[in-house]
């Protein structure tokens, strides 16, 4: 009976390491999602992406509204967080930040 058990242990065992090693067990973002660098060059290079200081971004999976302009800054926030809220609001007929839902796409304020 304990050779059994021994053997389906080490079976599973086996079994846990090749599923982890061929599929996965950790998410990984999805590939069509714009790196920060990316999107930094992407404000510098044309114009329609910017209309009166905003720009449109598909919010992906762990983004949030201080992340996103971070990455659309390069760097820390110009403004305050109360500011950043208030201005998202505006450009989102009053969506809070809190109520963002991944795969929509909203209007960021681009900041100088």
């Amino acid at each position: 009976m304990i050779r059994l058990f021994v053997t389906l242990l080490i079976g599973i065992t086996f079994f846990s390491i090749y599923y982890d090693l061929t599929e996965g067990t950790i998410p990984t973002p999805k590939e069509d999602s714009i790196p920060a660098s990316n999107i930094v060059q992407l404000l510098e290079d044309t114009d329609s992406i910017i209309e009166e200081d905003y720009v449109m971004i598909e919010v992906m999976p762990g983004d949030t509204v201080l992340t996103i302009v971070e990455r659309i800054t390069n760097g820390p926030l110009p403004v305050t967080v109360p500011q950043l809220i208030h201005d998202f609001e505006l450009l989102n007929d009053n969506v809070t930040p809190e109520r963002i839902q991944i795969g929509k796409t909203y209007k960021f304020p681009v900041y100088p």
